[in-house]
């Protein structure tokens, strides 16, 4: 196995934010518009054409010449559709992610909100009744108890504006007031931290159904590219088989060879534009997170000058300033599915090494779907993408290698110090294709000799296949140490 790759680095946990969401848009963006077959469709020979060549040396060489070509661009448009699908499908799956982070920081930021404002609107009552006491042992004419009526919030605002004036609190009652005017403001801050959240939640689920569009036309393409290789692969190598005058097995072991050759030279340049698109996103990501910055501070400074103003408040200038709302915890990342109940559960081994029990019961299960289609988004029992053929083969060996989606089981096994040289990789490891790590877009599951079990593409079935192009220079051992 080859060792070119990539450096990587440690990715953050998922958490929704604008940047977060702006990057996963940008992925998009560049998906939305696939890498086409051809611009314009090539001339196949006929067998018509190849007998004539056949009676010419040059022209015998000439035809397989173009023969191998055509053979080539084929594979060539097959390779480039099929992983423009895969990272389409991967940035399907950060969306997806994405939106469940932040549709579970926007839940928990409007229960935080909604109590709030219970805290809120019983303080105000309390000082509405503190209000209307006070107007009537002063023998004021009128009623303050503005709530008890159904006052709206600026009814509440201009109560504690009016409580604060009355020269005749006493110590327990600024304790009321500050209260109040406290929850009011707590009040204030959530309400506007859950509209935040609202507004990330519904971006994040834009994001996450363009993606899916996009990875829908992605799929779509690849899957033409590929019944376009299937259909003209046949006969162009029982074509090459006659011009050279050799068996159709020896041929069709001549155009594998072709093929390696020209997949290798598609992923490199995908793997380069995996690369630069990474760059263009660490740098989105990077200049949203300064705007974010810059939003933050003129809020607390914002916030600040309101606190002032509140403080400033006649009635013995009391009113404290605004506390800050409670941070929202990070959400976690999409959970992986579950083992199977029938799933054994290897003994714990304290060394690097893998532990064969978990490789064993792992590999059995990736056996078992070979032949089965790769679907965007599949995790069985009837269909796969990549991630999601490794999460559940380690799932059924009671194995969590971190979720649906090439990032998040490759962030995993970083996080837990499952990686290790790709030249020491054993059975059971598995192997990363793209930049790591926001740019990966395909795994498989290495079983020794050169060989992977893997779901390839659309169009393709679950297979073992040789390993391919050029990984990443580590592989992840979810099996190690367990």
């Amino acid at each position: 196995m080859s060792e070119s790759g990539s450096s990587f680095r440690r990715a953050p946990s998922i958490v929704i934010s604008a940047a977060t969401v702006g990057v996963v848009t940008a992925s998009i963006a560049s998906l939305i518009h696939p890498v086409s077959a051809e611009a314009a469709t090539p001339k196949y020979p006929s067998w018509s054409d190849v007998q004539h060549a056949k009676a010419n040396v040059q022209a015998q060489q000439q035809m397989v010449t173009k023969i191998n070509g055509l053979v080539g661009q084929l594979q060539s448009a097959a390779t480039a559709a099929g992983i423009q699908a895969e990272m389409a499908n991967e940035t399907y799956l950060q969306a997806q992610g994405a939106l469940q982070a932040a549709t579970q920081n926007a839940n928990q930021l409007q229960k935080q909100a909604d109590a709030a404002q219970k805290t809120a609107e019983t303080s105000s009552i309390r000082a509405g009744l503190l209000a209307s006491h006070l107007m009537r042992t002063a023998g004021t004419n009128g009623s303050m108890n503005l709530l008890l009526e159904g006052g709206d919030a600026g009814a509440a605002d201009k109560l504690l504006y009016q409580l604060g004036t009355m020269s005749q609190l006493t110590e327990q009652s600024k304790v009321i007031y500050n209260q109040a005017i406290s929850d009011r403001n707590t009040a204030k801050s959530a309400a506007a931290q859950a509209k935040a959240a609202a507004d990330a939640r519904q971006k994040a689920a834009d994001a996450a159904k363009q993606a899916e569009t996009a990875a829908s036309t992605a799929a779509t393409a690849s899957q033409s590219a590929v019944t376009t290789q299937q259909q003209k692969q046949s006969q162009l190598t029982a074509q090459l088989a006659s011009l050279k005058n050799v068996s159709l097995n020896v041929a069709q072991q001549y155009v594998a060879g072709q093929q390696a050759i020209a997949a290798a030279k598609a992923a490199a340049a995908a793997a380069a534009a995996a690369a630069e698109k990474q760059r263009e996103e660490a740098a989105a990501k990077k200049a949203e997170q300064q705007r974010e910055a810059a939003q933050a501070a003129a809020q607390r400074a914002a916030a600040q000058q309101a606190a002032d103003r509140a403080q400033q408040q006649p009635g013995g200038g009391q009113a404290p300033a605004a506390p800050a709302a409670p941070v929202a915890p990070a959400a976690p990342a999409a959970p992986a599915a579950p083992a199977p109940p029938s799933a054994p559960r290897p003994p714990v081994t304290s060394n690097g090494a893998p532990n064969q029990a978990i490789v064993s019961a792992m590999l059995q299960y990736a056996y078992a779907q070979i032949g089965k289609p790769y679907v965007m988004d599949g995790a069985g029992p009837n269909s796969f993408d990549c991630s999601g053929l490794t999460m559940m083969a380690y799932a059924y060996a009671g194995v969590n290698i971190g979720g649906h989606g090439v990032v998040y089981q490759y962030e995993q096994a970083q996080a837990l110090g499952q990686l290790v040289p790709r030249s020491q990789a054993q059975p059971g490891d598995l192997i990363f294709w793209g930049t790591a790590p926001y740019g990966l877009y395909h795994v498989g599951i290495y079983i020794g000799g050169g060989q992977m079990i893997a779901a390839p593409q659309p169009g393709e079935n679950v297979k073992v296949e040789a390993v391919w192009g050029s990984p990443i220079n580590v592989v992840a051992r979810p099996s190690m140490g367990r």
